[in-house]
Order: structure tokens, then sequence, then C-alpha cells
């Protein structure tokens, strides 16, 4: 069963976490959203947070299927944004079915390697099981104590993504979450670059409006892959945020925030005329919003909104 939490009201929008995280690192995006008139529905993987995994593995396809469930039961086609491992579910269920969505924001997706392949064709001796080998719930209180205290550092006080990247010190203990993360870490290695079901291939069939997110001091997504994106879609947009990495960007996570909600709000203006482009779009680059005035969204779990759901639009 599909597990996801929902701020604001509007125009339904899906956000998708990225690997090893769960739908609370999308509670300070949701804010700016909802000053869009965005419903943002952020949901928990399968084999992540509240979600279930199922008894098969994790690849792209298999996660995508709850979240198209989820799609088609709204009231209207949703915009999806995806981060990381979620960018990458997030093409899979526009590529299968872009009916059921008005556009799609790509934020550090992850992307099939394109050229040293055979290094990655080692991930075929990863066994997800091994994650019965690592007796880490027996370290929980430990790691529970940890967590918790990191998180409640001042800096990290309004920082949604860092405080829940922090919370995987401790989700780690649980059995199921490091069999999930190893399963999806094992296929997206494995993801085909090219050909009939390779993601490069098909990824010259997207149609919806679209715009791709980078970080420019990101160290775990090729720079390459961002040239290999406006190669591929010259229509899309290209936002790049040169002060923010891919995770934890301390004083800088409002310029991540920021530069989402930025591009979320390209993609419905594209969708409003229709998902007509004007052509090719030169790459943008995000201001730095560091040291900026002004009240960040509250970070109180109590008064922040927040509407938790388990099951709806998953079997």
């Amino acid at each position: 069963m599909l597990h996801y939490q929902e701020w604001g009201a509007g125009d339904p929008l899906i956000a998708l976490h990225p690997l090893a995280l769960e739908s609370s690192a999308f509670g300070g995006l949701a804010k700016d959203l909802a000053g869009q008139g965005l419903r943002t529905l952020a949901v928990d993987l399968p084999g992540f947070g509240r979600s279930l995994a199922p008894d098969e593995p994790l690849t792209p396809k298999v996660l995508a299927a709850p979240v198209l469930e989820l799609a088609r039961s709204l009231e209207t086609p949703p915009l999806i944004l995806g981060f990381s491992l979620g960018g990458r579910v997030a093409l899979e269920a526009a590529l299968e079915d872009p009916t059921a969505f008005r556009g799609i924001v790509l934020v550090a997706p992850y992307l099939p390697w394109r050229h040293r392949r055979r290094f990655l064709d080692t991930a075929r001796a990863i066994r997800p099981e091994w994650s019965e080998y690592l007796p880490l719930e027996r370290a929980w209180p430990l790691l529970k104590r940890v967590a918790d205290a990191l998180e409640a550092m001042p800096a990290l006080e309004d920082d949604w993504l860092a405080r829940a990247c922090v919370r995987v010190i401790y989700y780690s203990s649980c059995p199921a979450t490091r069999e999930a993360f190893l399963s999806a870490s094992r296929e997206l290695a494995l993801d085909p670059a090219y050909g009939p079901d390779g993601l490069w291939t098909r990824l010259q069939g997207l149609s919806l409006p679209t715009a791709f997110v980078w970080a420019g001091r990101d160290r775990l997504i090729p720079r390459d892959h961002q040239a290999g994106v406006r190669e591929t879609l010259p229509q899309a947009h290209m936002v790049e945020i040169p002060c923010s990495g891919h995770f934890v960007n301390a004083g800088h996570h409002r310029c991540f925030e920021r530069a989402m909600a930025g591009a979320v709000e390209r993609v419905v203006a594209d969708a409003a005329r229709g998902g007509k482009s004007p052509g090719d779009r030169a790459p943008v680059l995000a201001p730095c919003r560091a040291g900026e005035n002004g009240a960040p969204p509250s970070s109180d779990p109590e008064n922040d909104g927040t509407v938790a759901h388990e099951g709806e639009g998953a079997a």
C-alpha cells in the first residue's frame, strides 16, 4: 500500500523522494508550492518510509506502478516531480502513460550511465538479502539518539531535506529498509541506457512539458547527463543551481527549494499553453538566496498542514 503526505490545496502535484529518504523531505518545498496554488502529495516509494515493498526487484517500472495508480485516481492529471531516484521513477511513470500527467519536473535525476557500462555490470553480484547480515537493529536506540541530536541542530531547523537525510541513520536499522535500498540500488545500476528498454532511447519520446533542475556542486550525478539531456530534449527547461549539491546544502537549502518551485512554475505555464514549446531553450542559472531575509516555512510537525494517507491509489 502506498503511503503519502499531503500539503496545500489546489491542483495536485505528486513528489517522489531520493533513494533511502521518504516523503517528509518535501515539507519545505510543499510550502512554496502551496503559494502557487498546488497540492503536494509526497509519496513514500515502495520499500521506503511507510510503504511496503513488493516481493520482486525494485526496478523503476515496479516503483512507478503504484505511482501511476495514484495519478489515475486523482480528480485531474497531476504534475509529477522526482528527485534523484524519484526522478528516474517519475520518468518511468511519464513514459509509461503520459496521459496520466500534465507535466514533469526532474531534480538531479538518476539516469543510466552512457559510458563505462562494464563497471556497472558488477552490480549483478549484489544480493538484497545481504541486508540480513547487518544486525543494525540492535543499535537502533543509539542510532535514534544520534539522529535526533543532529536533527535538533539549529542549522537544520528549516532544512526539511537535510533532516530527512539525517533520519536515514536510524532508518538503516530496519532490515526491510536495508533490503529495499540494496534492491533499488542494484536495479538502478543495471538500468539499460540504450535499446528498446533503454532510458536514453525512450527519453526522446517524452512529450510532456518538462523541466530539469541540476545542482552545480553535485558529486553524485555525472555532469555529462545535463549535456546529454539538453541534446535529447532541447525544448525542456534547464535550471542549474550553482551553489547547491545533491542532498545537504546547509545555508543554501532555500536556494534549492526555490529553484525547484520555479521549475514547477515554468512547467505549469507550459501546460496552460497546451504544452506547446517555443523551441530550444537556453539553460537558466538560479540565483543564490543564502542570507536572504524572510520567514522560512514552519518546521513544526504539529502545525505544518500535513495530511497523511495510507493506501489511496495503490493496491
